[in-house]
């Protein structure tokens, strides 16, 4: 059960505060192994011109790490505590709003030169995609990662709602 804002201990009011203004290396919320197996779907999808295979993945890893900094900075970081769950989460509707609008916005924000401008949306929308559907209810981010071959990256951004439906 979650604590109301009223109800917090200073300590807990402190942690809140040191979570939401971490230095750039803390600003990361996916695990380890999340990240990891991210890279790996990624890379079955995409292609980093010039590198070997295991060096894309080791790229990929850094790209979901700057596309997970760029969630980090704009959604509340509880929203992973919902990913993780199939008990609670947002609603189908509220999952389409908010995939249109973070890659729209993450496009605009994120830069990765070393990739061609296509890979790159194509890695945000994939990454996006698969975060903000797993938080939808009834669903959790290893069911979403484990059915990433059938999930289809539009390649139009009007058609990105489709990344989070059923």
């Amino acid at each position: 059960m979650t604590t109301k804002v009223a109800d917090l201990t200073p300590d807990e009011f402190v942690a809140l505060l040191d979570d939401f203004y971490a230095e750039p290396k803390k600003r990361y919320k996916l695990k380890e192994a999340e990240i990891k197996d991210l890279a790996i779907r990624l890379n079955e999808k995409i292609d980093v011109p010039f590198i070997k295979e295991t060096g894309e993945e080791k790229i990929l890893v850094k790209v979901i790490f700057k596309i997970d900094t760029f969630l980090y900075d704009h959604l509340p970081n509880e929203f992973y505590d919902v990913i993780r769950s199939t008990d609670h989460g947002i609603s189908k509707k509220e999952a389409r709003r908010l995939v249109r609008r973070l890659t729209r916005l993450a496009n605009q924000k994120i830069d990765i030169p070393y990739l061609p401008e296509v890979a790159e949306h194509f890695a945000i929308k994939f990454v996006i995609g698969m975060v903000v559907k797993a938080a939808r209810k009834k669903l959790n981010f290893d069911e979403v990662r484990a059915s990433s071959a059938a999930i289809a990256v539009p390649e139009s951004d009007e058609d990105i709602e489709a990344m989070v439906e059923d």
